[in-house]
């Protein structure tokens, strides 16, 4: 098959939505489909190339971004079988060639924090709209097409759970030496180390983790919490810094996914207190590469983790304090997560994942063309 993918959103490939895309594509090219970007020119995407072959550039102004979904997404090349939009977007019109949308998480919908502006709820009205107009929708996880059940459930008939994948880079040994040159790099040196991966806004809920930590560390005289990302949120920083924290948490600029995996090998601890999620990318990528995790229990990082790691009430803060606790006092307990975990962690692997995909790209152009 031909599948065209769009990548009219990407800019650094600092995202989650990026890096499914780029997971994605790479499995899809193991499944022997042939992919091409379109929305930033029509375009060969190199699977084993870092963001495909992508130049890196700024994210598309607001009135480009609504140009392409609304106009620009419609100009499908003609030897495409399906078209993918990889985020909830559409057109208000049936495209073409058959079309498959994948709905990440239902957040502008059911978090009234993240719709502020008139413009953003025009936007996400627009959404609702167009949406029916797509042949196939794919809900990253049970959790995300039960919220989808609540919110659009003329939509379910078309809608089919697949879940995220976690790249290849996540499942491979890495050289010792490469780890401790990364860890040198972000001044890392202390031990247990704890990491958390993700984003930074509300939702994630990161102060209720730097909150426990001031805890744990009263009753530890070593160890340290690594926030990756979080040298950008000035906010983060003052609630390390209010907590007294300084000396024990590094925080990171944005590290490339080589990095990132270094991190995770480098850790003894993954933490993951987000209060919604559509997935939980991080806490899979944890599983893969063999670190103990411990998150927040909420729907969708429930289904991924199940029994292979901890789970905690976002906002519980003694939970948190004792989960971390049990966990950096139990050899035997991390031995046992990390063990299961790794095993657990390869049906998120992209060669299999990529084969569902295209089940639903082949049952899209069946029913379109008869």
């Amino acid at each position: 098959m031909n599948i065209a993918i769009d990548v009219s959103n990407t800019a650094g490939f600092r995202t989650g939505t990026e890096e499914y895309i780029e997971g994605l594509v790479y499995g899809l090219h193991r499944a022997g489909v042939s992919v091409v970007g379109i929305g930033r020119d029509t375009q060969a995407l190199l699977p084993d190339k870092p963001g495909l072959g992508l130049d890196v550039r700024q994210r598309p102004s607001p009135f480009a971004k609504w140009w392409w979904e609304y106009y620009g997404v419609r100009r499908v090349p003609r030897d495409v079988d399906v078209v993918h939009i990889p985020f909830m977007a559409h057109p208000e019109t049936r495209l073409s060639q058959p079309s498959v949308v994948t709905v990440h998480d239902l957040i502008p919908f059911r978090l009234a924090n993240y719709r502020h502006s008139i413009k953003e709820r025009r936007y996400f009205a627009h959404v609702a709209r167009a949406l029916p107009f797509a042949d196939r929708l794919v809900a990253i996880s049970e959790a995300t097409k039960h919220d989808m059940a609540e919110v659009f459930p003329e939509l379910l008939a078309k809608t089919v759970v697949i879940p995220n994948g976690v790249h290849p880079d996540f499942f491979v040994e890495v050289d010792v030496e490469r780890v401790s040159q990364i860890t040198r790099r972000y001044g890392l040196r202390r031990h247990p180390r704890i990491l958390y991966a993700g984003g930074y806004d509300e939702r994630k809920n990161v102060g209720t983790l730097i909150t426990a930590m001031a805890e744990v560390f009263q009753h530890r005289k070593d160890g340290e919490l690594v926030l990756v990302g979080a040298q950008d949120h000035l906010s983060v920083r003052r609630q390390v810094a209010e907590a007294g924290l300084d000396a024990r948490v590094v925080v990171t600029p944005f590290v490339t996914r080589t990095e990132l995996v270094a991190l995770y090998h480098s850790s003894d601890l993954f933490v993951y207190p987000s209060r919604y999620e559509g997935f939980g990318m991080p806490p899979a990528q944890a599983l893969a590469v063999g670190v103990p995790v411990i998150a927040g229990d909420t729907p969708a990082v429930r289904e991924v983790v199940q029994d292979f790691g901890l789970l905690v009430e976002p906002d519980n803060i003694d939970g948190w304090v004792d989960a971390i606790g049990r966990v950096l006092d139990s050899p035997a307990m991390v031995h046992k997560l990390m063990a299961a975990g790794q095993e657990y962690a390869v049906r998120f692997a992209w060669e299999e994942i990529a084969q569902r995909y295209l089940a639903v790209y082949q049952a899209a152009a069946k029913e379109r063309n008869g």
